[in-house]
Formats: C-alpha cells, structure tokens, sequence
C-alpha cells in the first residue's frame, strides 16, 4: 500500500450511499480495503482491495484501488460533512478512448 498520514479513517468500518447503491466498507490499518455493493436491484458484488491511501487533513482523506476487473476508483472522502466525491473508470469497448469510460459521483458517507 502506498500510505501517507494515516489517520482516522484506516482501522474503521463505514457506510457510503450511492444514487443506485450502497457499499459497506472496512478500512484496515495494514491498507487493506473489504468492500460489498448492493445495487438499486438487490444484487450483491463485494471484494477485498489494497489501497492506496493519503490523508490530505483532518477529516479529508484520498483513496485509490484498482480492482481485478480493472474497475478503478477514487474517492475523496469527508469525515465531517458526511460526504464522498468518487471517480470511476471501467471498460467500455464502445468508446474510443482506450476501450474505458469514466464518471464522477457523489455519496454520503457515515462510519458505523
């Protein structure tokens, strides 16, 4: 893991709601990030990733992973505010732009 600051947020287990789903996330000390997603339909996808991770204040914190898919996200999350700005990239063999397409999108995060 690349790791730098490490903070209030590795060590902890959170909720983050997404428009069409929601992940239950555990974010270990060692980096280690163990995630499941159920979409608006009911369906479960869930994985074990390695972070890497910068804390960039108190309650803001930077994180990347890359999954086996090839599904890569990053996330800026906001302890205080309750709030997750996330960037996803995912094959797309429609696209001429190396075969990927990406998008932003907004959660709300909340540690249980």
């Amino acid at each position: 893991m690349t790791m730098h600051y490490t903070g209030a947020l590795l060590g902890r287990e959170a909720v983050i709601q997404f428009p069409e789903s929601t992940a239950q996330v555990s974010y270990s000390v060692r980096g280690d990030l163990i995630w499941r997603v159920t979409d608006k339909n009911g369906n479960v996808t869930q994985g074990n990733e390695r972070l890497s991770y910068l804390q960039l204040s108190e309650t803001l914190h930077f994180l990347n992973w890359i999954e086996k898919t090839g599904f890569t996200v990053s996330q800026i999350i906001d302890t205080e505010n309750g709030k997750v700005k996330a960037f996803w990239s995912y094959a797309d063999e429609l696209t001429d732009r190396g075969h990927r397409a990406s998008m932003f999108v907004d959660g709300t995060f909340r540690f249980v």
